[in-house]
């Protein structure tokens, strides 16, 4: 059976093109539209990664992370953002979250990042 992984992400050109990399190594992808029902769709715990965005309108990908947190999924998350400064990667490893991965990212650093991340 194949890996699930759930992209949580407002941008849908990203989010196809992280589907599409990520469908060419056997990973079965999914990207709701909708953020709150993916955040309803990760919490019923179905995936073996999440890959989560940290800005999105309406939502904080930290505040997201930390109702994951709170609710004790144990899904690991990969943070994929443009928005990455010093403190952040500090502030995601007290929230349980060790893989982060800047956007933009080269195909090779994606595909590790994520088998990293589910290892």
């Amino acid at each position: 059976m194949a890996k699930r992984v759930l992209i949580i992400d407002d941008e849908s050109g990203f989010c196809e093109v992280v589907k599409d990399i990520l469908h060419e190594v056997g990973y079965e992808v999914d990207a709701p539209h909708h953020l709150a029902s993916a955040v309803g769709i990760a919490l019923a715990g179905n995936y073996d990664l999440i890959i989560l965005d940290l800005r999105m309108p309406g939502i904080d990908g930290v505040e997201i992370a930390r109702l994951f947190q709170k609710k004790r999924l144990l899904t690991p998350i990969l943070v994929i953002s443009g928005y990455l400064t010093d403190t952040v990667p500090q502030q995601l490893k007290s929230l349980g979250i060790h893989h982060v991965l800047p956007k933009p990212s080269d195909v090779p650093q994606l595909q590790h990042a994520v088998a990293s991340a589910m290892a």
